[in-house]
């Protein structure tokens, strides 16, 4: 089944590529050292996904999922890896994985650095919650690294990274100003509904539900999965279809 999805000699390209990047190391070791200096008693373990270390991650994202798919395409190094006897959807999958097994890797370093931070500062307590940190943080993270596939799947080079930053701010300033711009027509319910559907949602919160013994809201961890699953699924068909026109051309 695995086989299937993932070309593992891709994979293992991919990983040398990225993986072994000096910006990616580079991000890793710093959010390694955000996690040991603003590692707490009480953020479990967050500190590499929130706040100052959020950027870094994200910025990390927009490096690992930047060009992922159009830079070998354009190359031209993808059409002769698919001359092999593996599918497009095996390729991007490969490419895929890879990215995100990275960015799972250089998240667990900085949230392990952090936890073990704030063990040594007294907070040895709330395992649980700790440990659900790490994969709460990742999802959505997994989720804009697959969107950036599926951009990247009809875009040329670092476009989809641009495109990304672009629309995610232009949303921030819209979803702050319009309602303040036009009080009158009411719009932040809308903006409200919208925000909740717009892209991966934050997961964090629900580990902050469980510190604080809160009402465990677990919708937003299946919108994660779900734009996770589509957005794999439409970097697949992007690509399917860029490789057909290419060829009828």
């Amino acid at each position: 089944m695995i086989a299937d999805l993932c070309s593992w000699p891709v994979a293992r390209a991919t990983a040398r590529e990225r993986g072994l990047a000096p910006v990616t190391l580079g991000i890793a070791l710093v959010l390694v050292l955000i996690g040991m200096l603003r590692g707490s008693a009480d953020t479990w373990g967050a500190e590499a996904f929130s706040g100052f270390g959020s950027f870094w991650f994200f910025l990390l994202a927009l490096f690992l999922g930047g060009g992922l798919l159009a830079d070998e395409v354009e190359s031209g190094h993808a059409q002769l890896v698919l001359l092999r006897p593996i599918t497009r959807a095996q390729w991007v999958g490969g490419r895929l994985v890879v990215a995100a097994l990275v960015l799972c890797i250089a998240g667990g370093a900085g949230w392990a650095s952090s936890v073990v931070a704030s063990f040594m500062r007294g907070g040895a307590g709330e395992l649980a919650g700790r440990l659900l940190v790490l994969p709460l943080a990742l999802l959505p993270a997994l989720g804009w690294l697959a969107t950036l596939a599926a951009i990247g799947a009809f875009t040329r080079g670092w476009t989809n990274s641009g495109l990304l930053v672009a629309v995610r701010i232009g949303w921030a300033l819209a979803a702050f100003g319009l309602p303040l711009a036009f009080p009158k027509l009411g719009l932040q319910p809308l903006i409200d509904v919208i925000g909740r559907h717009f892209g991966p949602q934050d997961a964090l919160m629900l580990a902050r539900q469980v510190q604080y013994h809160e009402r465990f809201e677990p919708s937003v961890i299946f919108w994660d999965l779900a734009w996770l699953f589509a957005a794999w699924v439409v970097s697949v068909r992007l690509f399917n279809l860029r490789e057909l026109a290419r060829r009828r051309a």
